[in-house]
């Protein structure tokens, strides 16, 4: 999966393949995922939390292929969750404005400061660094 986000009657889930829409919620859909690997999408912010000492947009890991990461505040209609694993690169291309590479070489352009998504990252690579699944 390279992102899961809101759309009209539920969400749109991006993989290499394809871009699917379901009629989910993006948190029931994580937590579906969480579920499949015998935890909670709840469980998992509370554990993530407790290390990083944080309490903000924090990433969820799901498995050792999936870490997503909040764009924004969940409550935020134009947020979405990108899979930490899945990223290329990414660089600023405005003020407000992240172009992210995926590592098939699409992207996709959010509205967001770059110095968000470089936060996030910093924070995942502590988190698999914690976890060893670091290089």
């Amino acid at each position: 999966m390279y992102y899961v986000k809101r759309y009209h009657n539920g969400i749109v889930v991006k993989d290499e393949k394809n871009e699917y829409s379901l009629n989910s919620g993006i948190k029931k859909y994580l937590n579906k995922l969480c579920m499949d690997n015998l935890s909670t999408f709840d469980g998992r912010k509370k554990a993530i939390i407790s290390l990083l000492k944080q309490k903000d947009n924090i990433p969820i890991y799901i498995d050792n292929n999936i870490f997503v990461y909040p764009t924004k505040a969940l409550r935020e209609f134009d947020m979405m969750y990108i899979n930490y694993f899945e990223v290329l690169s990414y660089k600023e291309v405005g003020y407000k404005s992240t172009l992210v590479i995926f590592k098939n070489l699409e992207y996709l352009v959010i509205n967001v400061n770059v110095k968000r998504i470089e936060k996030q990252h910093k924070r995942i690579k502590k988190i698999t660094e914690y976890l060893g699944l670091s290089n």
